[in-house]
């Protein structure tokens, strides 16, 4: 018999035997390392982490969380999904501890009144989207994912003083974007509050400018390399000595924990603005290589017009997909905002 249940600290073990299980993706496949099973729930107000046990065992763990949002222009409540973990004989089946599982998020969504519930998945990440799939569910957007590896140089530019005009400034010309927080402003002093946010950062050069939001959880979270493209290992081959003596990238090899700064709400204005990004880029390339980080990892939502980027070299692209299970009432349309809490 199968039992839901709300998960404690008391569970970590068992959530991480589960995430264990779960690496993400197949061409690249990386295995999560956290501090803490929970440091997501943490950032969002009501969230819950379900544990599904039967027999003796966790057989699979769904977390959820109400956002306030917009949708088509309006304020709605919708429920956020994320990190469903499962046991691996429980994948393919859809067993009845996993069905169990979706049903009471589902339940607990509906009761909110919330038009639909959401999640985040890579796109080889065939497993997870099969649950999504057998739960109704629907591909409303996706986005990418670009990994730069950091390289030695000097640092010259500085995050600005005081953000919080230019995330004001941000949030006008987003706009009402569909999956948007109410308030930017918010998730950007929660971030500052816990740490997490480095910093906004902004080049201009008449009317061209570029514009990063920089945010690092490595404090709590971490990824390891399990298998990379055969491209990239012999690339490492190559690369990684000379990056001992020269101000060259080094490139990941598989069983290395990774550091990531991830790079947010990009904006990009002006003729000169993808000139701008990449000089942005090369420098917060240098900062974070003085600072142990291996990657930059640099989010864009498909269709997003705020960014325009330049030529990038020695990038490998993760692609994810924004999946949408509907309750009944409006529907979010692309190009979705992208919420650094959700990721």
């Amino acid at each position: 018999m199968v039992r839901i249940r709300d998960a404690t600290p008391a569970d970590e073990p068992a959530l991480r035997r589960l995430e264990a299980a779960s690496p993400q993706g197949t061409r690249s496949r990386l295995a999560v390392e956290r501090a803490t099973f929970f440091y997501r729930s943490a950032l969002l107000p009501g969230a819950r982490v379900l544990l599904a046990e039967e027999g003796n065992g966790a057989v699979g763990v769904l977390a959820f969380a109400p956002k306030e949002v917009f949708v088509g222009g309006e304020p709605v409540r919708v429920v956020y999904v994320y990190d469903l973990r499962s046991d691996p004989s429980y994948r393919r089946s859809m067993k009845r501890g996993l069905w169990e599982l979706w049903t009471a998020v589902e339940e607990e969504a509906r009761g909110m009144g919330a038009p639909f519930l959401y999640g985040h998945v890579k796109g080889d990440n065939v497993d997870a989207l099969r649950v999504f799939a057998k739960g109704g569910g629907w591909v409303a957007g996706e986005f990418e994912v670009l990994t730069l590896p950091t390289r030695p140089g000097p640092v010259r530019l500085s995050s600005l003083p005081d953000p919080k005009s230019a995330v004001s400034a941000l949030a006008e010309a987003l706009g009402p974007r569909d999956l948007r927080p109410l308030s930017l402003p918010e998730v950007y002093a929660q971030g500052a509050e816990l740490g997490y946010l480095r910093g906004v950062f902004r080049l201009k050069r008449g009317r061209s400018f570029a514009q990063v939001s920089v945010w690092d959880c490595s404090s709590v979270f971490q990824q390891r390399v399990l298998v990379l493209p055969l491209e990239y290992r012999l690339l490492g081959l190559l690369l990684n000595p000379l990056a001992r003596v020269l101000p060259i990238p080094r490139v990941p090899v598989p069983g290395q924990a990774l550091r990531f700064w991830h790079l947010f709400d990009v904006w990009v204005e002006g003729r000169a603005g993808p000139w701008l990004l990449r000089r942005l880029l090369g420098d917060l390339s240098h900062r974070a290589r003085t600072e142990g980080v291996d990657l930059l990892a640099l989010f864009r939502s498909a269709g997003d017009p705020l960014v325009r980027l330049p030529p990038l070299l020695l990038k490998e692209t993760l692609r994810y997909r924004t999946v949408i299970r509907d309750l009944g009432g409006r529907r979010p349309a692309p190009p979705l905002y992208l919420d650094i809490r959700d990721l």
